[in-house]
């Protein structure tokens, strides 16, 4: 063998050697940006989460402190004649009803579908408690067109939303705790 036909030999394989360097090099850059993109994708995940968690469960809050309990009347705004006003009370019930609704939207595109699931659980109750609390509200003020839920009814209506946001705020914990 010739010395110039050796000589290109061993460039060739310093040159390969050099190119499976740069490609195992590469592939471990590679694999390190995935890793940390990954890992910053499910803390960006988990944050917005729990914000959305907290968002629903002070919404639903809010609208609980603005329902009359089972056995308590509602603190309702008075007319100069000392007449219930329900519009003012009826329109603060249509704005934290929404924040509910859309903090269930929120966790349902955010969790799992188990907390999902359990959010969408959590709104309903709270509508159907809401709806059944308004109904008792107007039929006490002289302005009901249907009946009014009675105390027992209510009560239950109260302990099946006390649950539900029990049952949320469990399956949230346990979403988070995952992450």
């Amino acid at each position: 063998m010739d010395a110039g036909l050796a000589a290109v030999i061993a460039a060739a394989a310093g040159a390969g050697g050099a190119a499976l360097a740069a490609f195992g090099t590469s592939f471990a850059t590679l694999r390190q940006t995935k890793m940390e993109r990954d890992s910053a994708h499910r803390l960006w995940l988990r944050n917005h989460q729990q914000q959305a968690f907290e968002e629903l469960l002070l919404a639903v809050r809010r609208l609980k402190d603005l329902l009359p309990g089972p056995t308590t009347g509602a603190s309702l705004p008075r007319r100069t004649d000392g007449s219930a006003d329900l519009v003012p009370y009826f329109e603060e019930y249509e704005i934290r009803s929404a924040a509910v609704a859309a903090a269930v939207t929120r966790v349902s595109l955010l969790a799992d579908l188990d907390t999902g699931s359990s959010a969408f659980i959590l709104g309903t109750a709270m509508s159907i408690l809401g709806r059944a609390a308004l109904r008792d509200i107007a039929a006490g003020n002289g302005g009901a067109t249907t009946a009014a839920p009675t105390e027992e009814a209510l009560t239950q209506l109260w302990e099946a939303a006390h649950s539900a946001s029990t049952d949320f705020a469990l399956k949230a914990q346990q979403t988070l705790q995952k992450n």
